[in-house]
């Protein structure tokens, strides 16, 4: 798995505004503002935490990859991995772009399935071609 050492641009897809960021802002108001910029400040520099616990590779095709994010919202006094809270993104190396697919937290995804089922299945059907170039090749 390669990740380039540098500033990548980091964007949410509608997808994730439209559903679950809207929650998150309206649950954490102020804190929600200096969350998302430290997200935002951390996924820039993605390469700094490839060798930690709180990024975790879903799947590497070169220059693509899927990983999944745990963050603490600020304020909360919980460790990322104990909050719940994941972001599912997509890195294109060539572009040097992160897109934030999804953002949640565990208990906002489908009961019925497990944790990485929901979100296997919101990535498969919201974004198919992502979906596609890692996983049907």
């Amino acid at each position: 798995m390669f990740i380039k050492d540098i500033d990548f641009q980091v964007s949410f897809s509608k997808f994730s505004e439209k559903h679950y960021k809207k929650k998150f802002q309206k649950k954490y108001k102020n804190e929600w503002e200096i969350t998302e910029k430290a997200i935002i400040e951390s996924l820039k520099r993605i390469f700094r935490l490839k060798d930690t616990n709180l990024l975790d590779c879903i799947k590497f095709c070169e220059p693509y990859g899927l990983f999944k994010f745990d963050f603490a919202v600020a304020g909360t006094q919980k460790s990322p991995k104990k909050s719940g809270n994941r972001i599912i993104l997509f890195l294109d190396n060539e572009e040097e772009k992160i897109n934030i697919l999804l953002i949640y937290h565990k208990d906002d995804l489908e009961k019925r399935r497990s944790e990485t089922e929901a979100w296997k299945y919101l990535i498969k059907n919201n974004f198919s071609g992502i979906w596609k170039q890692l996983f049907n090749n």
